[in-house]
């Protein structure tokens, strides 16, 4: 089954490697275990002492650490102090790159989704295409290294990369050419369908995406609307507490999500407050492959509560959150995974995805049109899924 895993483990192809992965937003604090530095200084000791070439110490403790995570899932990762800036730089939806999330699927490097705005979308890259070649260099699931050093080295050139994918549905593999690019992620977009049909579209869940969200739904609660097409295709995730306060605008009361894990704050339940701005206004939201991590939350929660009816197709299937961990005197961080999350209704949803309750599936050229970007005002009834969210709203106001 698929696992979410963006490069070093993580998160999103780019030129800077930006991450836009579920983290828990207190940061641990790294604890210590004597007998363990023990043996790692016995063994670093030994191989300064006896091995045939001279020992770079950094590199050696980067592959120990590196180790270690890689025995673990593929979302728990070491993060540079380059790395973790990025992080954080794309947690405020500001990248800088190619715009492709990916993920590891057995031998396979997957594309989750491109990123709206980014070279990759305008070029026409699709979620499930899968990624054979960066120029020369064969992308391997079992090693991204290469190809993480690869493309950082394109990025700091400023330098154009030659994309080979295969496509389920050509024979022949497909070639792109992106350039870098620096990518603000506006995440989220509103408009009025037709008939006070509303639409709320959310890419991302960065810090941002709470603020804007409600600023877009605080604007549609003022008019007569019939009801609400919630959009979360090709929405690759982002941060819990932004998903979070995303459901709770449309639930009134009860669970949206559980954590699970090991340790005592690992596990909470993640209540509906009493605001709300369309607690009891018909809902549809629409999902695919590229949906996921947070943006299945969200899905989920309003699916278990009925409040919404769910279109589409099944979503990705990441059901796990990442706690960012600093570790001290080395300006780094892990990023590990602590828990697992379930949707109100208990459902852990890891590696399966979420159904939609009205399965619709899209011509190459249709989910073409969706990742570029439809002109909505003018083109919105083109979308398949669009048009039957809001014929479903409309169906369901005569009953």
């Amino acid at each position: 089954m698929q696992k979410l895993n963006t490069l070093l483990a993580g998160i999103l192809l780019s030129a800077s490697f930006a991450w836009a992965e579920q983290t828990i937003q207190t940061e641990l604090t790294a604890p210590t275990s004597e007998s363990t530095q023990q043996l790692m200084a016995q063994v670093e000791q030994l191989i300064d002492s006896y091995y045939v070439d001279e020992v770079d110490k950094r590199k050696l403790l980067d592959g120990a650490i590196k180790g270690m995570l890689s025995t673990l899932d593929p979302n728990s990762t070491y993060l540079t102090e380059q790395s973790l800036e990025m992080l954080r730089s794309s947690n405020r939806g500001h990248y800088y790159g190619y715009g492709i999330e990916v993920s590891t699927s057995g031998d396979q490097v997957e594309i989750v989704t491109p990123l709206e705005g980014s070279s990759a979308a305008a070029a026409g890259i699709l979620p499930g295409d899968i990624l054979l070649r960066v120029d020369e260099l064969v992308a391997d699931p079992s090693d991204m290294e290469p190809l993480i050093s690869y493309i950082k080295q394109a990025s700091t050139a400023d330098r154009s990369l030659l994309l080979t994918l295969q496509r389920h549905s050509n024979l022949q593999p497909l070639q792109f050419e992106l350039a870098p690019s620096p990518i603000t992620v506006s995440s989220s977009r509103s408009l009025v369908l037709a008939d006070q049909v509303g639409y709320l579209r959310i890419s991302s869940f960065n810090r941002r995406t709470a603020i804007e969200v409600r600023r877009s739904a605080f604007a549609l609660s003022k008019l007569p609307l019939k009801g609400l097409v919630l959009d979360l295709r090709n929405n690759p995730g982002g941060l819990l507490d932004s998903a979070v306060r995303i459901a709770d605008i449309f639930i009134d009361d009860g669970t949206i999500v559980t954590t699970h894990g090991r340790f005592n704050a690992a596990n909470s339940d993640y209540q509906a407050t009493s605001f709300h701005l369309f607690a009891q206004l018909p809902m549809v939201v629409l999902i695919n492959q590229g949906s996921a991590s947070a943006a299945e939350i969200v899905a989920g929660a309003l699916q278990d509560h009925g409040r919404a009816q769910l279109m589409g197709q099944r979503s990705f299937g990441k059901g796990t959150v990442q706690s960012l961990i600093p570790l001290v005197d080395d300006g780094g961080a892990i990023k590990l995974t602590t828990a697992h999350y379930a949707t109100p209704n208990g459902t852990f949803i890891d590696q399966k995805g979420i159904e939609p309750d009205f399965s619709i599936t899209l011509a190459d050229e249709q989910q073409e049109d969706i990742v570029i970007g439809l002109n909505l005002e003018n083109q919105w009834t083109d979308d398949p899924q669009i048009f039957a969210a809001y014929d479903y709203i409309m169906d369901n106001q005569s009953r």
